[in-house]
């Protein structure tokens, strides 16, 4: 009866495991990966992928990839993953190396949730569970199959929803009319036969548990012409950023050796084999676009502008006549940066690495990564009773020249710089892979450094950047004359920059800074109506002072914060500047001290109306220049000595004022002691000589008030004539 069944959804209600397919496994953990000439019927594992041939690493968290390969036929098809799809699409490039070239790329349009599910029908929407789906089904042809009672085909006619006792039950129409219920708890399978309510509610069921968000995308590229072709496509798709680790060996009076590996991480999916790697110094601008999901623009309705009734039709005229007139595939990972140059060379590694930062421009190239760190410094080697002897310096620094062979070459682009692999690089899939990019002997040394006034100093690694590159910020581990000595971070050293690396703390040394300032060199340059400008020059002079507990000799640097107005004065070479600041170099002797002086000065012009200390410093300098003409002086002399004779009755007044106030202790003395003696014959003397003490102190006072009125006078007279004297003199 129905040998011709449309397409069916099966709901079967019993539980049952169900295993993914290998392919959906696959595409779960895929990256971006292109699929050449797939099978016919869509299966994929007929087809061969376009290998990576190219990968380039950059510190803003892209990555640019290149797969190229051979094409037999005119289709090529990448599989991405819906989070890297907007990348891709923003960035994709296929290039025909054989001459051809692309005709179309094609991908499913991507629909958010609620927009499919507005195009569901309602019932379909609002069905959840057997039961309310059955009820949502009248009249729709279905086949029930039924524990232990068989089953029935038919059109739906209702469900009777049960109560007490009585069970749920589902009632169809089979082809010769009759009903027949069945129990629904007793329903194992149901077919729905009804194609778009099968579909509908599968759409339903994947937009209920978005089944979009980890499924990938199939872009296809169509190429012209049925032949072979040499296909190169390009992308960017969102990456780890790869960091730096450093380790730095510093020797007495060799310097330090300083080498550089870079972590990289490989999560795309798929592993790098035989790639040309390439890691950039640098952020090149990039952002997030969403060009995969449609953007609908909202539009105004005019719906309210459609009449509300209809116009009757006109009577009829003689001779008048009125007339009216996708489909979807396997999938992977992408998203890459603009071309540039990055590095290579790597050692396989499970597992993710850490760091931060990255490299900047070098010019010599890396090298392998050296033996473990507990090998190469390991006080004992026992085996079989054998107790290996202690390798010399020499011999480890041998070796660790040799553990690290060029991997890299560095060069500058534009603005970046590049580190690219000299051979192929092999990265598994989930792994992290070490790569020397630097390996470099450096001008340096171990020293202490006090970084703030009054604390203790940070043992130190001192190291120049003489290379043609700088070196980007990461941690670093130091090596002290073949022992680990700690842990620091190396920040971003520019090209030819000096920097510190503190990496342990250290007592026994101590520092003492002081500061003195002076004016010099004071030159009279103008005088005009009493106004008078001066130049001179102000010096400040730092003494700083560093005493040690230690027994051997050492080197300290201090850091000392210039003026910002001043300007230091022939600075030892061995100074080193670091914007306003400057670490100066001291070296104190074994159980003693060491010392050193910075001079710091600054110009300094002063128009002033009075004679300051440094015009009158300006004023003596001028009289005893003899450059300049004696009636010019002249009237300077006689403004110094007005000064002089004002100075003197200056400091005659302090003294009469110190006398005046010595007589009026001296008097309330003498008052006190008069007020306090008895009456009578026996205080009598003794009031007399009180009295006369009295009488003369206050004749003393007398004089020396007159004195001072006499002084007040001449002062006054003094001041006049120093402001006649002053507006005189024209000096240009």
């Amino acid at each position: 009866m129905h040998r011709n069944r449309p397409v069916c959804s099966r709901y079967a209600p019993a539980t049952a495991w169900i295993a993914a397919p290998p392919l959906l496994a696959a595409l779960l953990l895929s990256g971006c990966s292109a699929l050449v000439n797939p099978a016919p019927g869509g299966q994929a594992g007929a087809a061969k992928e376009l290998p990576v041939r190219k990968v380039v690493l950059y510190q803003n968290g892209v990555g640019y990839f290149e797969r190229r390969g051979k094409v037999s036929g005119n289709t090529l098809e990448l599989r991405v993953r819906p989070d890297q799809i907007n990348d891709v699409l923003k960035s994709l490039t296929v290039l025909d190396l054989s001459g051809g070239k692309p005709s179309s790329v094609s991908l499913p349009v991507e629909r958010t949730g609620d927009r499919l599910a507005a195009e569901l029908p309602p019932q379909v929407r609002r069905a959840k569970g057997l039961g309310s789906l059955l009820e949502v089904l009248r009249g729709i042809e279905v086949a029930v199959t039924t524990r232990g009672i068989g089953g029935a085909t038919g059109r739906v006619v209702g469900v009777e929803k049960g109560s007490g006792d009585r069970k749920a039950t589902l009632t169809v129409m089979t082809a010769d009319q009759r009903l027949v219920t069945v129990p629904i708890d007793d329903i194992t399978e149901l077919e729905i036969r009804d194609r778009t309510l099968a579909v509908g509610l599968e759409r339903s069921l994947d937009i209920s548990k978005r089944e979009g968000a980890w499924k990938p995308v199939g872009v296809t590229v169509r190429l012209a012409g049925r032949r072979e072709h040499d296909v190169l496509v390009s992308y960017i798709h969102e990456v780890p950023v790869w960091r730096p680790a450093y380790r730095a060996w510093v020797e007495e009076g060799k310097g330090v050796t300083l080498q550089g590996w870079a972590v990289v991480d490989n999560v795309t999916g798929e592993p790098w084999e035989d790639v040309r790697l390439k890691l950039v110094v640098g952020s090149p601008l990039s952002f997030r676009y969403d060009l995969h999901t449609p953007h609908y623009v909202e539009r105004p309705d005019l719906s309210g502008r459609r009449p509300g009734t209809a116009a009757a039709p006109p009577p009829s005229d003689v001779g008048y006549d009125r007339r009216r007139k996708e489909r979807r595939r396997r999938a992977g990972r992408s998203r890459a940066p603009r071309k540039s140059a990055a590095f290579g060379g790597a050692l396989g590694m499970r597992g993710a690495g850490s760091g931060g930062g990255g490299m900047a421009k070098s010019g010599m190239a890396p090298q392998a990564a050296p033996a473990p760190m507990a090998e190469a410094f390991a006080d004992e080697m026992e085996g079989d009773g054998f107790v290996a002897e202690e390798p010399s310096m020499g011999a480890r620094m041998d070796a660790l020249g040799r553990s690290a062979e060029a991997l890299v070459k560095g060069k500058q682009v534009g603005s970046l710089y590049v580190y690219e692999s000299t051979t192929p690089v092999t990265v598994p899939d989930r792994s992290a892979a070490l790569i020397n990019i630097v390996n470099k002997k450096l001008v340096g040394e171990d020293v202490f450094l006090f970084r703030h006034r009054g604390a203790a100093p940070y043992r130190s690694v001192l190291v120049r950047n003489d290379e043609d590159s700088a070196f980007e910020s990461g941690p670093i581990t130091l090596y002290v004359d073949g022992e680990f000595a700690g842990e620091g971070f190396l920040g971003r050293v520019e090209k030819g920059a000096t920097t510190f690396i503190p990496y342990a703390q250290e007592s026994g040394l101590k520092t003492r800074m002081r500061a003195q300032t002076k004016t010099s060199e004071a030159r009279l340059v103008k005088v005009n109506k009493g106004r008078i400008t001066v130049e001179a020059k102000r010096t400040r002079t730092h003494t700083i002072t560093v005493s040690s507990e230690r027994d051997q000799e050492t080197i300290a640097y201090v850091k000392l914060r210039l003026s910002s107005s001043m300007k230091p004065v022939d600075l030892p070479k061995d100074v080193i500047r670091a914007g306003d600041d400057i670490f100066v170099r001291v070296k104190v002797a074994a159980l003693g001290k060491g010392e050193a002086t910075i001079v710091e000065e600054e110009p300094i012009r002063r128009t002033e109306r009075g004679l300051s200390s440094l015009v009158l410093t300006a004023l003596r300098y001028y009289i005893e220049d003899a450059k300049v003409e004696d009636k010019l002086k002249g009237p300077v002399r006689e403004v110094l000595a007005v000064h002089e004779r004002m100075l003197e009755i200056s400091r005659r007044r302090t003294t009469l004022g110190d006398q005046r106030r010595t007589l009026e202790r001296e008097e309330r003395r003498i008052r006190r002691n008069l007020d306090s003696l008895p009456k009578g014959k026996v205080a009598k003397e003794l009031r007399k000589e009180l009295v006369t003490q009295l009488e003369l102190n206050a004749k003393r006072s007398s004089e020396v008030a007159k004195e001072l009125v006499g002084i007040e006078v001449e002062r006054a007279r003094l001041e006049e004539q120093l402001v006649k004297l002053l507006d005189d003199i024209q000096l240009k």
